[in-house]
């Protein structure tokens, strides 16, 4: 199934011909990243060199994630010197209209459509999701830039945090189950209702499965994301050693959907 994957994502890019997969780094990292993921070929940046792209990303973050949109010194320090940065590049005239308005870009400049940045671990193979924006309405982006961003940093597993109530969940979830892994370490902005959750990517066929929904719907139970006293005994549950999943789509009508796996 790694050909499907493959297949995927030659269709997404036939889809929207404009795209372009590039990576935005320190250029010592090259020689250690997979520049045709899934074989798509990937044009690596060298942020040293590439100030004006560095800018347009953290204008792109800010306005993503407001208040909580990367400070500069840590785009530089903790996301282009230790890393790369995936990006889907695009004509202006592609993006949604606020970040249009914000870059101030002609119709036919290059933009950063979508984006996505997973910082490296202690652990080999563990990759910690940090940032995921896309502008472009209505192509599944976000989905495809976080999948090939993980193909080129050859990452095994994905930890990642997120939001009950966060549509996000329903992008993560394309890339298959979701282990509740607990409670973020040393809080965050959002603490009552975040989590992290784990996301297993050496079964390439069950990747390629998730990414198109093609499994049938896994038996789950349905809580709504406004209970958080319920959805915290779920993080409890996984802290002390349970096996629980946020099953692909995610989230359905207001409700997150989650089986437990037995243990053996």
């Amino acid at each position: 199934m790694a050909g499907e994957l493959a297949a995927q994502a030659q269709a997404f890019f036939a889809s929207t011909p404009e795209l372009s997969l590039q990576a935005l780094g320190s250029g010592v990292h090259v020689p250690s990243l997979d520049l045709a993921p899934y074989g798509i070929p990937v044009t690596h940046l060298l942020a040293e060199h590439n100030a004006e792209l560095a800018r347009q990303y953290l204008t792109l973050n800010q306005l993503a994630f407001g208040g909580i949109g990367v400070p500069r010194w840590v785009l530089s320090d903790l996301y282009l010197l230790p890393g790369a940065i995936g990006l889907l590049r695009c004509p202006a005239r592609l993006l949604k209209a606020p970040a249009r308005e914000r870059l101030l870009l002609a119709d036919e400049e290059s933009a950063i459509g979508a984006a996505c940045y997973v910082a490296p671990s202690l652990t080999p193979g563990l990759f910690v999701g940090v940032s995921l924006f896309s502008f472009l309405p209505g192509r599944g982006a976000s989905a495809w830039v976080k999948l090939l961003t993980l193909g080129m940093v050859r990452a095994k597993r994905l930890r990642g945090v997120t939001q009950w109530d966060n549509p996000a969940v329903r992008v993560h979830s394309r890339l298959g189950p979701m282990r509740l892994v607990g409670r973020v370490p040393g809080g965050h902005d959002y603490d009552e209702r975040t989590f992290v959750y784990e996301t297993d990517l050496s079964d390439e066929a069950r990747v390629a499965r998730a990414m198109l929904r093609g499994d049938a719907p896994a038996p789950a139970t349905r809580i709504p994301v406004t209970d958080l006293l319920s959805l915290g005994t779920l993080l409890d549950r996984s802290e002390a050693g349970a096996r629980l999943e946020l099953v692909p789509p995610g989230q359905d009508a207001g409700h997150v959907l989650v089986r437990e796996v037995p243990l053996g």
